[in-house]
């Protein structure tokens, strides 16, 4: 398997993540959705938020200078199916269940201790993080208990291969959801921007949705761009 690509105006967001994670962050700024329009290329993205070739040949240097880091990350495309499975539950499921966990007592408390300066929007607030929390629960949980049980499965069948693409397909679709959430959680916020009267829970509530979100659009983009698509 390749370990590196070449970056042009073709190259899908997907594929770009994938092998240069650490431009991730810049995506998250630009509000260029990578995980479920991972598809889409550059090119289109970057016409889409306003932005010239300038940007491709930027992100192409700063990809250069990546690949001659000595700590690197190894691309998610090089390791098997049980390896990227037991690194998204490493590094993706259980911190984002410790984050959710955190932040359930801390979204609710923010909403009482501030219902009177900012009702509306911590009310938004309250709801969307529950139900991105609750989307999130089932979802680890048909992964965990289905889908990953049997991408583990060695020797599978055809009619193996077949039911794990239907659950997949499914998958996405949550993957969707959560998206949108998310999506509405930044507008709804100004793009976590804690509002004036933000006591210091406030603004550490801002700060690790913040994190949850951009966690959670990563660990989407390694699970649709690499592993899901092996079972295309």
């Amino acid at each position: 398997m390749k370990q590196s690509i070449t970056i042009n105006n073709q190259t899908h967001l997907g594929e770009l993540v994938t092998y240069f994670p650490a431009i991730t962050s810049r995506l998250n700024e630009l509000h260029i959705d990578y995980c479920c329009q991972g598809d889409r290329t550059l090119e289109a993205a970057i016409k889409e938020v306003g932005l010239t070739s300038d940007f491709i040949t930027k992100i192409q240097d700063d990809y250069s200078d990546y690949l001659a880091r000595p700590d690197k990350e190894l691309p998610v495309s090089e390791l098997s199916d049980e390896q990227l499975i037991d690194l998204i539950l490493e590094i993706h499921h259980q911190p984002e269940r410790d984050l959710w966990k955190e932040l359930d007592k801390l979204v609710n408390k923010i909403l009482l201790v501030h219902y009177g300066h900012g009702k509306e929007l911590l009310l938004k607030l309250h709801r969307n993080f529950s139900e991105l929390k609750m989307e999130l629960e089932e979802h680890f949980a048909k992964e965990e208990e289905e889908l990953f049980p049997a991408m583990r499965k060695l020797n599978k069948t055809p009619e193996d291969r077949a039911a794990i693409h239907s659950l997949i397909l499914k998958l996405e679709g949550e993957h969707e959801d959560a998206g949108k959430i998310i999506k509405r959680i930044i507008k709804e916020t100004d793009d976590f921007t804690p509002p004036e009267y933000a006591c210091p829970t406030m603004k550490a509530v801002y700060l690790k949705i913040h994190e949850l979100a951009d966690d959670i659009f990563l660990h989407i983009a390694k699970e649709n761009s690499v592993l899901f698509k092996r079972y295309e």
